[in-house]
């Protein structure tokens, strides 16, 4: 099992592993990160480096609370933790864009 640590390792290093892990692992996720990233012209692993970096940052309590909750039953907490950034930071960009339009 990876921890959140080795995850973004991968990321980091923007390695196919990454995007192949995380395609097996949450397809859906891989799919929506992979169009999030590239509306954003970012690849998929500065995409998830920068979920994890925002969710740090400006998450609200209730992220944090959603976040904790997943994870006293999670079998793969790193893919937890990942997940939940990431869609959280998905449907942040979302909204932004759409205030934007």
């Amino acid at each position: 099992m990876l921890t959140l640590g080795d995850l973004l390792a991968r990321a980091r290093a923007a390695t196919p592993a990454f995007e192949r892990w995380l395609e097996t692992a949450a397809p859906d996720l891989a799919q929506q990160l992979r169009a999030e990233a590239e509306a954003e012209g970012e690849t998929p692993g500065r995409f998830a480096r920068g979920a994890v970096a925002a969710f740090d940052r400006d998450a609200s309590a209730e992220a944090w609370t959603r976040l904790t909750g997943r994870l006293h039953a999670a079998p793969d907490p790193g893919l937890v933790c990942l997940e939940e950034m990431v869609r959280w930071r998905l449907a942040t960009s979302r909204a932004q864009r759409l205030e934007e339009a």
